[in-house]
Formats: C-alpha cells, sequence, structure tokens
C-alpha cells in the first residue's frame, strides 16, 4: 500500500500530505487488527518497548513483528493498554518518516523505482590547472562531459544514489566530488560508494592534456586543444577541437573523432563503429566488429582494421605515405585525390575489385588489381577476405 500512495505521489495524482495521512490511518488500521487478533488468543504480558527499541528504522515491521512474538511466546496476559500505546506511537513514527520520504519525491530529491529508492544530489566545485598540469578524471559509472577555453573552471557532478530510501538519502547527504592536486597533474575522482552514479560536467579553465577513465557512460572532450588519453568499457566516446596525440580504447560502444590535429590518432574498439572526420595526422583504428568510417582526412599513415564491418576512406591530400586497410568480412571503398604517388594492391578472396583509376602497370583478376599512381613512393595496400574492394578518385566538391 505505500508503495502505491508513494508512487501515486510521483505521479502527481496525490499531494504529500494527503498521502502521509492515507499511511498514517493504514498504519493505525494494521496495529488494531493486530492488537484485536492477539486479544483473542489470550497471549503474552509483556509490553513491546523493547522489542520496537531494537527495530527504530522501521517501525511498521516493528508492530507485526512484536505480535507474532506475543502470539509465538504464549505468555498468560498482555498489558493492551501499553500495547495499544506501543502501536499508535510506532504508527506516528513509520508516518512521519513516510512523509517527509514522499515529499522528497514530490520535490523530485527521491525516486522509487523497480530496485528501491534513488535519490539525487548535484554538487559543483572550483577546478584550477597550472600550466603543463594533466586534467584526470576517474568516474567508474555516468558519463563525462570536458569543455576547454573558460577563464573560470568548474566541476559539477549530477549524482544518482540507489539503495534503501534511507540508505540512498544519507549517502546523497554525504557526498561531494574528491579532488587532487599535484605537481603534474588535477586528480577529480569519485567516493568508493556503492550504488553512485555521477554525471560529471568540467569547463576547463583554459586548455590542457586530458585523461579519462570511466566503467560505464559516454565520455565527450571539446576544444581542450591538447592530447588526450580515453579509456571506458562501455559508452560512446566524441572528441572534437583536438591538438594534440590521441589515444582511444573503449570495449563497447561508438567511436567519433573530429576537427582535430594530431601527430597520432589510434583507437582500439571491441565492438562498435569509428568515425573520423576532417583531422589530420597519423591515424591507426583498429575494431572487432563495427564500420569504420575516415572522412575529409590527411595524414602520412593511415591504417584501418575491422575484423567484421566496413570500410570507408576518404583522403584529401595526394598518397605518398602509406594507406593499409584490412577487413575480414565486410566492403572497402577507398578514394584517394589526383597527384597520389604509390603502389596500388587491392585484393580479396571471395568478392569482386574495382578500380577506377588509371594504374601504370596495371595487372588486374576479377579478384586481384596491382598497379602504381605516379612513380609508386609509397603504399596503397587494401585487402578482404569476404567483400568487396572499390578505389577510385576523390571528390575535391564534397564535404563531410
Amino acid at each position: 500500500e505505500v508503495q502505491r500512495i508513494t508512487k501515486l505521489v510521483a505521479e502527481g495524482k496525490l499531494s504529500p500530505e494527503d498521502a502521509a495521512d492515507l499511511i498514517e490511518a493504514f498504519s493505525s488500521g494494521e496495529g488494531a487488527a493486530a492488537a484485536a487478533g492477539a486479544a483473542a488468543t489470550e497471549t503474552a504480558e509483556e509490553p513491546m518497548v523493547e522489542e520496537a527499541e531494537e527495530r527504530p528504522k522501521d517501525p511498521l515491521k516493528s508492530i507485526v513483528d512484536s505480535f507474532e512474538k506475543l502470539l509465538k511466546e504464549g505468555k498468560d496476559s498482555v498489558n493492551w493498554d501499553e500495547v495499544g500505546k506501543q502501536a499508535k506511537q510506532a504508527a506516528k513514527q513509520a508516518a512521519e518518516k513516510i512523509k517527509t520520504g514522499v515529499e522528497e519525491i514530490s520535490k523530485g530529491k527521491v525516486n522509487i523505482g523497480f530496485f528501491g529508492a534513488q535519490a539525487t544530489r548535484e554538487v559543483t566545485l572550483p577546478l584550477t590547472l597550472a600550466e603543463g598540469q594533466t586534467l584526470r578524471i576517474d568516474n567508474p559509472c555516468g558519463s563525462v562531459k570536458v569543455v576547454g577555453g573558460f577563464d573560470v573552471g568548474s566541476v559539477k557532478a549530477d549524482a544518482k544514489f540507489r539503495g534503501t530510501f534511507e540508505d540512498a538519502k544519507a549517502k546523497a547527504d554525504a557526498y561531494t566530488i574528491i579532488i587532487e592536486e599535484s605537481d603534474h597533474q588535477v586528480m577529480v575522482k569519485q567516493p568508493d560508494v556503492v550504488g553512485l552514479c555521477v554525471d560529471l560536467e568540467v569547463q576547463m579553465p583554459g586548455t590542457g592534456w586530458v585523461e579519462i577513465r570511466s566503467e560505464s557512460g559516454d565520455v565527450e572532450v571539446i576544444d581542450t586543444k591538447a592530447g588526450a588519453r580515453i579509456s571506458t568499457r562501455s559508452g560512446d566516446v566524441k572528441l572534437r577541437g583536438l591538438q594534440g596525440a590521441t589515444e582511444v580504447s573503449c570495449e563497447s560502444g561508438d567511436v567519433v573523432i573530429q576537427d582535430s590535429t594530431a601527430p597520432s590518432i589510434g583507437i582500439e574498439n571491441k565492438s562498435g563503429d569509428i568515425t573520423i572526420r576532417r583531422v589530420q595526422g597519423n591515424i591507426n583504428a583498429r575494431t572487432a566488429a563495427g564500420d569504420v568510417v575516415v572522412e575529409s582526412c590527411s595524414g602520412k599513415v593511415v591504417s584501418v582494421e575491422s575484423v567484421s564491418g566496413n570500410v570507408h576512406v576518404d583522403v584529401e591530400e595526394p598518397v605518398s605515405g602509406s594507406l593499409n586497410i584490412r577487413t575480414v568480412n565486410g566492403h572497402a571503398n577507398v578514394s584517394v585525390p589526383d597527384g597520389s604517388d604509390c603502389r596500388v594492391s587491392l585484393s580479396t578472396l571471395r568478392g569482386g575489385v574495382t578500380c577506377t583509376l588509371a594504374l601504370e602497370d596495371e595487372a588486374s583478376t576479377d579478384q586481384r588489381i596491382t598497379g602504381r599512381l605516379g612513380a609508386g613512393v609509397g603504399t596503397l595496400d587494401v585487402s578482404a577476405v569476404t567483400g568487396s574492394i572499390t578505389l577510385e578518385m576523390h571528390d575535391a566538391t564534397v564535404k563531410a
């Protein structure tokens, strides 16, 4: 009944005051019914003072447990005046606690869900970052968003706690963000609390290197103008406006990097798509299950591997270094600009090969084409096991 009442409050169909009155009436009725049943059996002599004190956290349950104890012990007499007083007092305590709870629900601070109660708390703390210091964030559960370029830095946490009603609320009241500083870094992390999930939003003072570790939750880094290292087990990763070496390790989730410049970009993804747009720098992207898209990019070395998924690579600068693409189960489509200078090798075991470029020294079969563009200084090597391969001219008028 209490769950039904609190649900009505959460849905806005019942006010907290009316809910408290209903709960109090329901509790008093339960106490009277239990007392009548005990009187009919003429059991127990001891009042319930000690039993009620033993279970102060759940007064409603203490009423039922106390009467059951009296019945089982089979005492000869009962002080029913004391029994009634204790029952009424316990019911009143329960009503007060539930009233407080439904008021929290009505204000959106505590929610009753399928797995118990959920309490929330927002905390914002200032963040300072000296030149040369790395911003490190360790957030096991919840999303992380870092935006650089602010005059004044801050960390905002939207924390959620699950558990019993009282436990979740107590954890929420005691929560705060942990910020630790050393000579080389500023660490932002969470307290070791069961049932905690925190969404972090960081306004980074100035720009700088960022390292983020997350077990579950999306990660977003924008306009930090430096490199980044991201490690997440479950969640999407979005990076934009970076200028430095970038490493991403993701077990499950899509990875998107765009509008960035880096000497090197390395992406390891076990399950999820990889998208790289308008990026300058060497690229090494690998995914076990997912598609890979590289658009409007340039780099001396571009290496893409996908075990199960299609690969689309479009480079803006002529190929004179190394462009290697591998896919086991998927199609590969590659477009390069005019003026490329490289040896070309396109091969598939089960599929077709198409090349719309004019190659020097071309040799072709249904499943393999070789030749060169220009003097053949660099290498362009595309291979597939099951899937077709297409090599064509980059269209400079098409924007990603």
